[in-house]
C-alpha cells in the first residue's frame, strides 16, 4: 500500500503541470454523453445511424475546424472575422492546447443538431451541414464573443462609472448551445416530422418512444460529468491567482443549477395537468442538462443562491419549450431544442439579472440595464445569424432532394438500408429462441406472396424470401404487429399466412420467455384443432412457435392459380372484388375466416382475460 501511495504522488507531481489540458479534455468526453443520450432516445432500427453521426461530428469538426474554422474564430483580423492560422499554420506551439479545447466546443455545437433531426435525415445531408456549422457558422460567432477584438465582447465604453459594457458568456450558453439549438430547430422544421409523429386528423402529437431508457440515462450522467469540466476549464488556466477559486465556483454553480433544474422539471411533470403524473427519469435527466446549459453563461459570476433560482426557472423552461416545439409541429426526438436553445437563451439572459457585479437583482442601476441590453442584443444576433445560414443550407438540400430519406427507408429504419449494420443483430441473441426459429424455418421453408399494411409496423417490399424486415420488426412482429392495431389485408393469393397473437396488457415489448406456462395450456388444444380442421381445398395448420404467443398458418391452394396472378408484381398478387370472379374462391376464403373466428372463441376459454387475442 505504501508503494502505491508513493507512485500516486509521483504521478500527481509529473502530471500536475498538465492538469489544465487534461481537465479541458473532459469536454470531448461529452461527445460520448450526447451519443448515448441520442441513441437511447431513438428506436432501435436507427441506433447505428445516430451513433455514426455522433462519431463523424468529431471527425468532420476536426477537419473543418483545422482547415479554416480556427482561423475564422481566433485568427488575427478585424472585429468580424479572423484570417490567419489556416490549417493552424504559424500557430504558436503554446496555443495548440487552446486549439484542442476550442475544438471540443465546436464539436458540441454540431452534435446538438443530430438529435433533433434523428431517424429521417440523409447521412450526407447531415455530413454537409456539420461541415458548414463547424467551419463557418460557429467560428464567426466565437470570434465576435470570445476573441479579444470581437465586437460583441468589446462592446461600448460608456465612460464614467459605467465603463465598458459588452456581451458576456463564460462557457457558451449562447455561443455554443444557442447556436446548436437554433440550427437544430431550423433543421427539424425544414426536414419535417417523422412519419406518425403527429396525428393527421387531429394534429395531436403521438409519442414515439426511444428504445432504451438505460442508454439515454447513462448519456445524461456522462454529460453531467462533462459539463463540470466544460465549465470549469473555461477559466483557461490554473496557475494564476484566483484561478482555483473561479474554477471551484463555476463547478459548484453548475452542479447546483443542474440539481434544482432536474428536481423542478421532474416535479412539474409529476403534476397530471402538465405531465404524465409519474416520476420520469427522462425528464429528470433532460431537466438537469437544461440547467447545466443555462449555467454556462455566468457560472463564474453567480452566487450559489442565484444558481438555485436559475435552476428552478430552467426546469420550467424545459417544459415550456417542449410544449412550444410540439405546438408548432416540429419533431425533436431528443428534446435538443428545449434543452439547448431553451437553456442557452435563458442562461444568456440570466447574466443580466444574476451577475454579482452588475446584475439587475443585485445592482439596480444604469450599468445593470446596459448589461442586460447587451446580453439580449448578442443573443438576438447569434440567433439570427445561425437561423439565416441554417435555413439556406437546409433549404438548398431540401430543394435538391437530398435532405430526407425516402418514406420506405424511414419506415424500415436507416440502420440496414443505409449502413448494412443493425444496432441489435437478431442473430446475436441467445437463450435458444432464435436458434429454434431458425431451425423451424430451415425445416419448413416459407414462401410469402402476400402484402399487408399495419399501422404500427409496415412491410412493403415482398419477394420469394418474404417481407423486408428490420431485425427489430422481425423479432417483435409475431408478438405485437396486431396487438395494438388490426392488420389490413390488401391481397389474397395462392398462399396466405396469418397469425394469432396473444399479448399481455402491458404491451408488446415482452421477453420471449414471458408466461411459459401458457405453452402447456395451448399445446393440447392446438393439436386437437389441427386434427379436426381440414378439407379438400385447404390445409389449416396451427403451431405454437414459442412461449407466450401462438402462430397459425393458413395455406390455401386454388385449382387455377393463374387466374389470380394476372396483376402479380414483385411476387405480390393483388386480389379483390374487381379482379376475382371466381365465387368459389371467395366463398372458400370466407369459410376459412369464419373458422378462424371460431378458433378465437375456443382460445379465449383457456387464455387469461388479461391477454389480447386478435386474428
Amino acid at each position: 500500500m505504501y508503494h502505491l501511495f508513493c507512485w500516486g504522488l509521483c504521478i500527481i507531481y509529473f502530471v500536475g503541470g498538465y492538469v489544465s489540458s487534461i481537465f479541458r479534455g473532459g469536454g470531448l468526453f461529452m461527445q460520448s454523453g450526447f451519443a448515448l443520450l441520442e441513441a437511447g432516445s431513438v428506436r432501435s432500427k436507427n441506433v447505428t445511424n445516430i451513433l455514426i453521426k455522433n462519431v463523424c461530428d468529431s471527425f468532420i469538426c476536426g477537419v473543418s475546424y483545422w482547415l479554416f474554422g480556427f482561423a475564422f474564430a481566433y485568427g488575427d483580423g478585424n472585429q468580424f472575422i479572423g484570417h490567419t492560422y489556416f490549417a493552424i499554420t504559424d500557430l504558436p506551439a503554446n496555443r495548440y492546447g487552446y486549439f484542442f479545447f476550442q475544438f471540443t466546443f465546436t464539436a458540441t455545437a454540431a452534435t446538438i443538431v443530430s438529435g433533433a433531426m434523428a431517424e429521417r435525415c440523409e447521412f450526407m445531408a447531415y455530413f454537409s451541414f456539420s461541415f458548414i456549422i463547424t467551419g463557418f457558422i460557429y467560428p464567426l460567432v466565437t470570434h465576435w464573443t470570445w476573441w479579444h477584438s470581437g465586437f460583441l465582447l468589446q462592446g461600448i465604453d460608456y465612460g464614467g462609472d459605467i465603463g465598458r459594457i459588452g456581451y458576456q458568456d463564460f462557457s457558451g450558453s449562447g455561443v455554443v448551445h444557442t447556436v446548436g439549438g437554433m440550427a437544430a430547430f431550423v433543421g427539424a422544421a425544414i426536414l419535417g416530422p417523422r412519419i406518425g409523429r403527429f396525428d393527421p386528423q387531429t394534429g395531436k402529437a403521438v409519442h414515439l418512444r426511444g428504445h432504451s431508457i438505460p442508454l439515454s440515462t447513462l448519456g445524461g450522467f456522462i454529460l453531467f460529468f462533462g459539463f463540470l469540466t466544460f465549465n470549469g476549464a473555461s477559466q483557461l488556466s490554473l496557475s494564476k491567482a484566483g484561478d482555483g477559486e473561479a474554477i471551484s465556483l463555476a463547478i459548484v454553480n453548475t452542479m447546483i443549477t443542474a440539481t434544482f433544474a432536474s428536481f423542478t422539471a421532474t416535479f412539474v411533470y409529476r403534476i397530471p395537468r402538465f405531465g404524465s403524473g409519474a416520476w420520469c427519469i427522462t425528464v429528470a435527466s433532460n431537466g438537469a442538462i437544461t440547467g447545466m446549459v443555462a449555467s454556462c453563461a455566468g457560472c463564474n459570476v453567480f452566487y450559489p443562491w442565484g444558481s438555485c433560482i436559475l435552476g428552478i426557472v430552467a426546469g420550467i423552461t424545459y417544459h415550456v419549450w417542449c410544449w412550444v416545439v410540439r405546438t408548432v409541429h416540429v419533431d425533436d426526438p431528443t428534446d435538443a431544442v428545449a434543452m439547448n436553445f431553451g437553456g442557452g437563451t435563458l442562461g444568456v439572459i440570466a447574466v443580466g439579472f444574476l451577475d454579482r457585479n452588475k446584475g439587475i437583482l443585485l445592482k439596480w442601476n444604469r450599468r445593470s440595464a446596459l448589461c442586460l441590453g447587451w446580453q439580449l442584443a448578442g443573443m438576438t444576433l447569434i440567433m439570427c445569424w445561425t437561423a439565416f445560414w441554417s435555413a439556406i443550407s437546409f433549404g438548398i438540400m431540401r430543394w435538391i432532394k437530398i435532405l430526407r430519406v425516402p418514406e420506405d427507408i424511414e419506415l424500415k429504419g436507416l440502420d440496414i438500408p443505409r449502413h448494412k449494420e443493425p444496432g441489435y443483430p437478431v442473430e446475436s441473441y441467445g437463450h435458444g429462441h432464435v436458434e429454434k426459429i431458425i431451425q423451424i424455418l430451415e425445416s419448413t421453408p416459407m414462401e410469402v406472396f402476400q402484402g399487408y399494411t399495419n399501422m404500427a409496423m409496415t412491410f412493403q417490399e415482398l419477394n420469394d424470401k418474404g417481407p423486408y424486415e428490420h431485425p427489430e420488426i422481425a423479432a417483435e412482429s409475431r408478438k405485437s404487429s396486431v396487438a395494438m392495431h388490426d392488420v389490413h389485408m390488401d391481397s389474397v393469393s395462392r398462399k396466405s399466412s396469418r397469425s394469432v397473437h396473444t399479448l399481455h396488457e402491458m404491451g408488446s415489448h415482452e421477453h420471449p420467455e414471458w408466461r411459459p406456462p401458457l405453452s402447456h395450456q395451448l399445446n393440447h388444444t392446438i393439436t386437437e384443432m389441427n386434427e379436426n380442421i381440414s378439407n379438400d381445398h385447404s390445409d389449416f395448420r396451427m403451431t405454437h412457435r414459442s412461449k407466450g404467443y401462438v402462430t397459425y398458418e393458413l395455406d390455401v391452394s386454388f385449382e387455377n392459380p393463374e387466374e389470380n396472378g394476372k396483376m402479380a408484381q414483385n411476387g405480390c398478387a393483388k386480389m379483390n372484388e374487381s379482379t376475382t370472379s371466381n365465387k368459389q374462391h371467395r366463398s372458400l376464403i370466407t369459410d376459412l375466416d369464419q373458422r378462424a373466428s371460431n378458433l378465437s372463441s375456443e382460445l379465449e376459454k383457456i387464455i387469461s382475460p388479461n391477454i389480447i387475442t386478435k386474428f
